[in-house]
């Protein structure tokens, strides 16, 4: 096997810019299968995100259970299972606003010339997607899949002098009728 120290540094992401690191589209769009294949049409790039990147974070509860008269834990049972991606966006397009105010992929055409636009916000309401990240270092490539996510979360608006306006949200994955919420991908030829 190969030396592999330093191989993943997230340099650029998928698309023909290199910053296609976030794709959405509906849940039952055409699924990933590995790292490398271009996606299918029903994949919208996010555009650029903040420098930061994704963080997945992945959070585990559990509940330790002992016998009588003893200090040994004889078992630990996991009681709570959460995975959530958490991305800044760093562009206003009609994409980001759909997810960010929780509306269906396609649903903002912005109007011709003018790229005018509208969105209101009120009550919640559900809204599912389906995410990918495509993360590229030269020829190695690593795709996380998400069958179903929710955003749950919504960062502030920070309007500021010389400041860009940011949007950010905390997305929570659901599991597939396989019972897995992330599926990650990997293109490492080092490893070959």
């Amino acid at each position: 096997m190969s030396d592999n120290r330093n191989l993943l540094a997230g340099i650029s992401a998928a698309g023909a810019d290199g910053t296609g690191l976030v794709w959405m589209a509906q849940p039952g769009s055409t699924a990933p299968t590995d790292a490398t294949t271009t996606l299918a049409a029903a994949w919208k790039n996010m555009g650029g995100q903040a420098e930061a990147g994704v963080s997945i974070k992945q959070s585990i509860s559990t509940t330790k259970k002992k016998f009588y008269g003893s200090t040994d834990i004889q078992r630990t049972l996991v009681t709570e299972q959460e995975r959530t991606i958490d991305v800044v966006f760093g562009e206003t397009n009609a994409r980001t606003m759909e997810v960010f105010w929780r509306r269906a992929l396609n649903s903002i055409t912005p109007a011709a010339v003018t790229g005018a636009f509208g969105v209101a916000a009120g009550a919640y309401s559900r809204q599912l997607y389906a995410l990918v990240i495509d993360m590229v270092d030269g020829v190695n490539r690593v795709r996380f899949y998400c069958p179903s996510v929710e955003v749950t979360g919504q960062g502030d608006v920070k309007i500021a002098s010389s400041e860009s306006l940011d949007w950010g949200v905390t997305l929570t994955a659901y599991p597939d009728t396989s019972g897995n919420a992330i599926y990650p991908f990997f293109a490492l030829p080092n490893l070959g």
